[in-house]
């Protein structure tokens, strides 16, 4: 996972692998911001953006999700937003598997400790992730390892605006 400002993006871009670079770019050079919703091909099907506008929801109850195919750069235009993030673990159960047909899949919200966690004395925030709070002008990164909770509330219900960049592994060499 990776966490960026865009309004660093000049300093910073040599720091990124090129799909994410040019997925950045396209953002600040094609004014996707002021784009209606919708989907937008960058490079055929293998990168293309998904403008996209909702209002938050309470967290508890979204599930993780994660992708095999595409790498997700999430950006926020404008609002608020809460995206949990965790690593993948083999003991996580997926819930739902879409990823034939829409490239996702969700996973269980519960989380059962192992014996062998529960003598090690594992915490639950080790298990559990962390949250982004997600201002104007943020991206992160999701690689398929990287299950993310999206349109978290932070505060309060926010409207937001978001760009998703989906860039497919293949311009990884993954």
């Amino acid at each position: 996972m990776i966490l960026g400002d865009i309004r660093n993006l000049d300093q910073e871009k040599h720091l990124y692998p090129s799909a994410v670079r040019r997925g950045l770019e396209y953002i600040m050079l094609h004014q996707l911001e002021d784009a209606p919703p919708g989907k937008y091909e960058l490079e055929s099907e293998e990168m293309f953006a998904i403008v996209q506008e909702y209002t938050t929801m309470p967290i508890c109850g979204q599930q993780y999700e994660s992708h095999y195919s595409y790498i997700d750069i999430q950006y926020l235009v404008s609002g608020m937003e809460r995206i949990g993030w965790k690593r993948y673990d083999e003991s996580l159960k997926i819930s739902v598997n879409r990823l034939c047909e829409d490239d996702i899949q969700f996973y269980e919200d519960g989380f059962s400790l192992s014996e062998t966690d529960k003598l090690s004395g594992k915490e639950s925030w080790q298990r559990e992730g962390s949250d982004l709070i997600m201002e104007p002008g943020l991206f992160a990164v999701f690689f398929p390892t990287d299950l993310h909770r999206p349109c978290g509330h932070v505060h309060r219900e926010s409207r937001i605006r978001k760009i998703v960049i989906k860039i497919h592994r293949s311009l990884f060499m993954i």
